[in-house]
């Protein structure tokens, strides 16, 4: 069973009783005393039974050295000293740290005094997954529970760690892995799932480490029935689909919570899959670049998946990664409710990928005549091929004549935050086609959007097929129809905020 540690940064002894009160009736199973940030415990060392005297439950004592991210300057005799102190004060955990704590830690073994040792180590950086083991395993070696922290640029490091927790469970020994940052949060959402033996969380507002939820939300997650979702991309840093996700599950009395993991294209594989479905997730969303790779790692693809070759909603059946591409549905709602008529139209599609052969796959089957442009030539040609199409050069749309009732976006061209965030797609091409459809939906309004209502053309975003395909994937995932009014709002709410 992994326990909830409420991580109090207090700095005086009355701020832990109160902290410590909250924390028990949030949820948590104990509370870390950051005894580097309580005011004066270098000066009087008493203040250590004090702090443990002011909390009314089980306890973690951690003096966090700045070498480690702390605030406490205690070396050899005096940082002894105090620990010593620490381990005779009746706490259930004392905090070491294994490059510095080494003699305590041989001295304690399991146990001292009724405490129970954990050998910490935290890195500054990401690491190989060679060194996080070689640093775990040190840990475990001296009978204490094994903790190692690590910053994480991306979701595939923390996938990494989880994975790293999947070869040491087996052998039965105490761990707690924990990746740090918004990208690292996996961890901590997947404690239990991961057979950690803490998860720290935070009051709200009193964030003690990067990444932290709060107790509240930590100890809900434990409960049975929790739902965990998440979005695989890269960027990810632009999703609204978090709120958007969140509030259908609230829509449904479902607990659970919804993580944008930013996984780049050449980590995105089948055993990172698998793992975020061991340790807990209950289903995935899949999004620019990585729909076609998730297409190929399925054990069984849907209809839906096979007409387009691409997949943006992952789950699992018994055992077996099935795939779903919900686009479709969700572009066929959106030209719905637009009220763009498609049939007969001549459509030109800008892009290749994933979203491209779903929007092809929807317009094909309303009768519409499809042209594909791409900047792959070959992708464009291979796009053409599938869905009984022509296609064009790109470069050749900054200067050709043709006419299009409508144009199509599906690349990311004009999301916040991308790479080509301030680029256009070509003006003439735009200046050229009746509607204007964009499935970037952040902005709201986005470049080639602003072009194409300067031209006085008709121009539409992605909101609308994002509210839709999460809807089917919600479905897929729950069995439950949520509230799509109240994701369209969580979803606007960001873009407009």
């Amino acid at each position: 069973m992994t326990l909830v540690v409420a991580s109090l940064v207090e700095r005086s002894i009355a701020g832990v009783s109160r902290s410590s009160k909250k924390a028990f009736e949030a949820g948590a199973d104990l509370v870390e005393i950051r005894l580097d940030i309580l005011r004066g415990i270098d000066a009087h060392p008493n203040l250590v039974q004090d702090a443990r005297g002011a909390v009314d439950g089980a306890a973690v004592a951690t003096l966090r050295s700045t070498f480690e991210g702390g605030r406490s300057d205690l070396k050899g005799g005096a940082r002894r000293a105090m620990l010593e102190r620490v381990v005779d004060s009746g706490f259930e955990y004392t905090d070491l740290e294994l490059a510095r704590d080494a003699h305590l830690l041989k001295e304690l073994g399991s146990s001292r005094g009724g405490t129970k040792a954990i050998a910490s180590y935290h890195f500054s950086r990401p690491v190989a997954k060679a060194l996080v083991r070689q640093r775990l395993e040190k840990g475990l070696a001296a009978r204490a529970v094994a903790k190692i922290a690590m910053p994480c640029a991306n979701a595939a490091q923390a996938v990494m760690l989880a994975e790293l927790a999947g070869d040491i469970s087996a052998k039965g020994k105490p761990f707690v892995l924990i990746g740090m940052g918004a990208q690292g949060q996996l961890t901590r959402v997947c404690a239990s799932g991961m057979r950690s033996e803490l998860a720290y969380a935070c009051l709200p507002g009193k964030e003690a480490a990067p990444g932290q939820l709060d107790v509240r939300t930590q100890a809900g997650l434990a409960k049975h029935g929790s739902v965990i979702l998440g979005l695989i991309g890269h960027p990810v840093s632009h999703s609204v689909s978090r709120p958007m996700q969140e509030a259908a599950l609230r829509s449904v009395d479902l607990n659970g919570i919804y993580l944008p993991l930013d996984i780049p294209p050449e980590r995105m594989n089948r055993r990172l899959v698998a793992t975020l479905f061991d340790i807990g997730f209950r289903g995935l969303n899949v999004t620019i670049p990585n729909k076609q790779k998730a297409y190929r790692l399925c054990d069984i693809r849907s209809e839906s998946a096979r007409n387009t070759a691409a997949v943006n909603t992952l789950h699992l059946q018994k055992g077996k990664i099935v795939g779903e591409n919900t686009d479709v549905k969700g572009f066929q709602q959106l030209i719905s409710l637009k009220k763009v008529r498609v049939k007969n139209a001549r459509i030109l599609v800008i892009g290749a990928g994933g979203a491209a052969r779903a929007v092809c796959k929807a317009l094909s089957d309303g009768g519409a005549e499809i042209v594909v442009a791409a900047r792959r030539p070959k992708a464009a040609s291979d796009l053409a091929k599938a869905c009984g199409s022509s296609w064009t050069p790109y470069p050749a749309l900054g200067t050709a004549t043709e006419t299009y009732d409508i144009m199509v976006n599906t690349t990311p061209i004009g999301t916040k935050g991308a790479k080509d965030e301030l680029s256009n797609l070509p003006e003439n091409a735009i200046k050229n086609s009746r509607i204007f459809v964009d499935l970037v939906y952040n902005p709201s309004t986005t470049p080639s959007m602003a072009v194409a209502r300067r031209f006085g053309r008709t121009a539409h975003g992605g909101l609308e097929m994002l509210v839709r395909q999460g809807e089917e994937a919600f479905k897929i995932w729950t069995g439950k129809s949520p509230d799509v009014s109240k994701m369209r709002l969580a979803a606007r709410r960001v873009l407009e905020s």
